[in-house]
């Protein structure tokens, strides 16, 4: 399926809606509700502030009365139900869900300019810079194509229980990360953490490390540290996504490539150090507060002895707990 740019054509079939617009809410209705998201703001890749009321992009009404609709049905009823019921959920369910908001959001920002009072300079996202959405574009047909995926999953989802704020607007959080395209959210009691197009090998080979906290329960920091932290895993990724795809428009068989070799480089501990600061941000920690060279950081999941934290809610964080 090719990928279409005009703000006429459907984000994703690419029908030409010109004589018929309709607008597909990235940030569903129900979950805008829910959170009380309509007039709060998320930052765009050029620092401004959108109303996520007003994250909207072109889509037709069959992809958006059913195909989408439908998926909506299945991840609110799973969230209505909190983790318990979120963990039953269609592990793909939550794949086409969350790469269908971190596209979004990209497709959202080629129709923003990066400065309003400017226009001449274009804006945030580039249909060049959209292209290396490419493949995902073609994953994300599998909402209204039915698909089987062979070999391996092409992403790495990790699910978490979480520790609920007192204040319910301090219960949804959400990040994304282009380069690395990783992506965490938290809904109430329910964390995740989603790499796309890695053909499962942040869960193959970090199974040791993000598996083991999937039994506890966490405070939000330290899902953002697992994001963090699976983010510097796949800024040094050593392969290409690559699929084979067999069958048509109605069912489709597709085949992920999975890596073999040296599947992740070894970076540089204090580059994992400068993602975790822009992570943390929230809590006031910078980077020399977190970096401990030549090679070790601060950790809030676990000691050096590899013992779990286990952090009440409302306690400061800028003291550390243990170096890894």
């Amino acid at each position: 399926m090719e990928m279409k740019f005009s703000q006429t054509n459907c984000f994703l079939c690419g029908l030409d809606i010109s004589e018929n617009v309709t607008e597909e809410h990235i940030f569903p209705k129900w979950l805008q509700r829910k959170y009380n998201l309509w007039d709060q703001t998320i930052t765009l890749l050029n620092g401004t502030l959108l109303p996520y009321r007003r994250i909207k992009i072109p889509c037709c009404s069959t992809c958006n009365g059913e195909y989408l609709s439908q998926l909506e049905e299945r991840v609110s009823k799973a969230v209505e139900m909190g983790y318990e019921g979120f963990i039953k959920l269609d592990q793909d369910d939550i794949f086409y869900w969350s790469a269908k908001l971190m596209y979004g959001m990209f497709f959202k920002e080629l129709s923003l300019n990066v400065d309003r009072r400017n226009p001449s300079l274009g804006t945030i996202t580039t249909p060049e810079i959209m292209r290396r959405f490419n493949s995902l574009h073609t994953l994300l047909q599998g909402i209204r194509i039915k698909t089987e995926f062979l070999q391996a999953k092409p992403y790495s989802l990790f699910i978490y229980k979480v520790k609920e704020d007192e204040d319910p607007k301090n219960n949804f959080d959400y990040a994304d990360s282009y380069e690395q395209q990783v992506y965490s959210m938290i809904l109430g009691d329910i964390g995740f953490v989603i790499c796309f197009e890695d053909a499962s090998m942040n869960r193959e080979y970090g199974e040791n490390f993000f598996g083991k906290f999937e039994d506890k329960l966490l405070h939000p920091i330290q899902l953002q540290e697992i994001y963090a932290r699976i983010m510097f895993h796949q800024t040094y990724a050593n392969f290409v996504p690559k699929y084979v795809i067999i069958g048509d428009d109605n069912s489709r068989i597709i085949m992920v490539n999975v890596p073999y070799g040296k599947v992740f480089l070894d970076g540089p501990i204090e580059n994992l150090a400068k993602i975790l600061s822009g992570v943390w941000r929230k809590y006031n920690l910078k980077f020399e507060d977190i970096y401990v060279p030549p090679d070790l950081t601060i950790s809030y999941l676990q000691d050096s002895s590899g013992n779990f934290h286990d952090i009440p809610m409302g306690v400061g964080f800028k003291s550390s707990f243990s170096k890894n």
